[in-house]
């Protein structure tokens, strides 16, 4: 063989291998789909050029017990994550009406750029055709479940599928690339997000910027479930969502829900949260999912120049007194003593059911027992979640001086154990006080309330339970204005749990808590409180406290009183 016939065999050789790597690269061929009901299944392609995509594949759309079964499959766009097609679109009018499955098989023009392609089986009860009316419909429906159940066209997922195909200039990929470099360049990417996730996110702009937020969840009316909000961390206020906020369909169920929003922020330090209850989420979803489903959850970016206005050296940012992820029945204390008058943030959440609260904080004036500020549905607005999460965040100023700060929970809807939708800002679950500038801090001292209690009560009787008769003797040398403090319960004009002052010189009762001269101690409205000065003359004193065979200190038949510690009487120095 000649040296030119080696080299025409070598150059058809090549020619032949290019031209099948070029028929390779031409068809290449997508495949996904053969999900269970609540999956997804997707991929990703490049066109590198507008070019002419074809799809084919099996669908499918069921109906039992008035809820729809489809398996489907759509296009999105990657970069401006808008929908370009969809087999519900194209295909409803002719298969999506419970009739079985169908083939379909069609070609689409592409812009160039890159794509993502879901498929889906999922239930959904927006596409219906048959109505229960009487009992005969009921028998019809039953006989035809059954006949369904026969045929289990539910399981047989693995029939249905959507391939997708290109010729030059296609390129498939696993679909993430595009979010993956999204992610890297976002102040915040918190997606894909699961069920009973809490997922938090901190940053700090060093001037006013111009923000892009993108939040992807589930909301029925006016309630949500899965959720983002940023938190200015300074302050512990809601900047976003905010009074200009838009809420649009995300497609697919009725119930997800899309906002896109350009947000400015001053200089300042924020705290991003992402939270999903126990369905419908990136793991598995309960109705047909949004069009977007890998972006469900929260992501935030800033134009390229604005990026060196984002740190993320964030600043610590602590409460001077912490109650805070309180649970079921507790009791929660922390004395303070300010040095000099000054500004303090109060930030409450709690729970008010009615009028009167269940889960609240309050402060009072160490000495004196009186009552400083008191959470109360007026003072507060919504929490979000249920209509009883409600929270107060305020500044309030207070005398230099010593107070003692409060939070008491009752038996249910508490930090992580919820009985109905809990609150946005779970962790934030009680009261906490914040300095208002970071130099205030330096005012502030703690301090243990029993202490305290110990270098000014003259005697005392308190955490009293059932059926107790107790005493406690005491002298004073000279004449003295002392405060009486009593917790009681009485009702309809009589005292059940009650004490008294009896002076042992003269064996006189001189002072006793009556019903008339007390006043509602919080709880429930037999709890009676009595906290006022009396003038006692020199001598011996016995102080006594009674209590009947119900509702007593960790023994509440109804609503304990706010200060429950104390249930029973002191005598306290002026």
């Amino acid at each position: 063989m000649t040296k030119i016939n080696l080299r025409l065999y070598a150059i058809i050789f090549c020619l032949s291998f290019m031209v099948l790597s070029l028929n390779a690269q031409s068809n290449q061929v997508i495949d996904i789909g053969r999900v269970s009901p609540g999956e997804i299944d997707y991929a990703g392609f490049k066109l590198d050029k507008d070019a002419t995509v074809h799809i084919e594949g099996a669908g499918a759309s069921f109906e039992k017990w008035g809820k729809k079964l489809a398996f489907y499959g759509w296009i999105i766009d990657s970069e401006s994550r808008e929908l370009v097609w969809s087999l519900l679109d194209v295909y409803e009018s002719e298969y999506f009406h419970g009739e079985g499955s169908f083939d379909f098989k069609t070609d689409i023009e592409l812009k160039k750029g890159s794509y993502e392609i879901y498929f889906t089986g999922m239930y959904d009860n927006s596409y219906t055709k048959y109505q229960v009316n009487d009992f005969t419909d009921l028998i019809q429906e039953v006989m035809r479940a059954i006949a369904d159940d026969n045929e289990q066209p539910y399981y047989r997922n693995e029939k249905y599928y959507m391939t997708l195909s290109g010729k030059d200039g296609f390129t498939a990929n696993k679909g993430r690339e595009y979010l993956d470099k999204m992610a890297e360049k976002s102040i915040v990417s918190i997606v894909r997000t699961g069920d009973d996730e809490i997922e938090t996110r901190n940053f700090s702009l060093i001037k006013e910027t111009k923000l892009y937020v993108y939040c992807q969840g589930e909301k029925d009316g006016r309630r949500m479930y899965d959720f983002a909000w940023i938190y200015d961390l300074k302050t512990r206020e809601k900047v976003w969502p905010n009074n200009l906020t838009d809420y649009d369909r995300a497609g697919g169920g009725r119930k997800n829900f899309l906002a896109f929003q350009e947000l400015n922020l001053p200089a300042g330090d924020y705290e991003v949260q992402y939270i999903t209850d126990g369905s419908h989420s990136y793991d598995r979803w309960n109705v047909m999912p949004p069009d977007d489903p890998q972006m469900w959850g929260i992501t935030i970016w800033s134009d390229n120049e604005d990026k060196k206005n984002v740190s993320n050296k964030v600043k610590e940012f602590l409460p001077v007194v912490d109650l805070t992820r309180v649970g079921d029945n507790e009791f929660e204390s922390q004395g303070f003593e300010l040095t000099q008058d000054m500004d303090v943030r109060i930030i409450c959440i709690g729970e008010i059911s009615d009028y009167d609260p269940d889960d609240y904080g309050w402060i009072i004036d160490a000495n004196t027992r009186e009552e400083i500020w008191m959470f109360t549905r007026s003072r507060s607005e919504p929490a979000g979640g249920a209509a009883k999460n409600r929270k107060v965040n305020e500044v309030i100023s207070l005398k230099k001086g010593k107070y003692i700060a409060y939070f008491a929970s009752d038996g249910s809807h508490s930090y992580r154990d919820w009985n109905a939708e809990p609150p946005y800002d779970q962790k934030m679950w009680g009261l906490s006080l914040w300095a208002v500038t970071e130099k205030d801090k330096a005012y502030f001292k703690l301090f243990n309330e029993e202490e305290l209690n110990d270098k000014n009560v003259i005697a005392e009787i308190t955490r009293v339970t059932d059926n107790v008769r107790k005493y406690k003797d005491f002298i004073l040398d000279k004449e003295l204005k002392v405060r009486v403090y009593a917790i009681g319960e009485g009702d309809d004009g009589d005292m059940y749990d009650t004490g008294w002052i009896k002076n042992m010189d003269t064996g006189k009762i001189i002072w006793e808590m009556t019903y008339r001269t007390s006043e509602h101690a919080g709880g429930a409205y037999k709890n009676r409180m009595f906290n006022n000065y009396i003038i006692l003359p020199k001598g011996n004193y016995r102080l006594y406290f009674e209590s009947d065979g119900s509702h007593s200190y960790m023994d509440w038949n109804d609503d304990p009183p706010r200060d429950q510690m104390n249930y029973g009487i002191k005598i306290l120095k002026e």
